[in-house]
């Protein structure tokens, strides 16, 4: 069921190798969830509320296992959401 979406940004902040913990981070949200647009600044998922939290908990300590201190922005819609298409489609060239 889609009634939720979030955008998830996780930032290391005391690992030298950020951007493959990002990586690793974003490939297990995409081996979760097929509805995953990745920007520059953050990831968006839809889906099923409580799936969805599930794989906010699971990134965030995915990021905190291999690094001691991470700050994570965490956007929720919940309920009637538009889809990530519905948002984007209009401004793509």
């Amino acid at each position: 069921m889609l009634n939720s979406s979030i955008s998830i940004q996780i930032l290391p902040l005391s690992n030298l190798n950020r951007i493959e913990l990002i990586d690793r981070v974003i490939t297990f949200i995409k081996s979760r969830h097929n509805r995953v647009f990745v920007g520059p600044f953050e990831t968006v998922i839809e889906g099923e509320f409580s799936y969805i939290m599930e794989t906010l908990q699971k990134s965030i300590e995915i990021a905190g296992h291999d690094c001691e201190n991470i700050f994570a922005n965490v956007k929720i819609n919940y309920g009637d959401i538009l889809s990530i298409d519905e948002k984007i489609t209009k401004h793509r060239p």
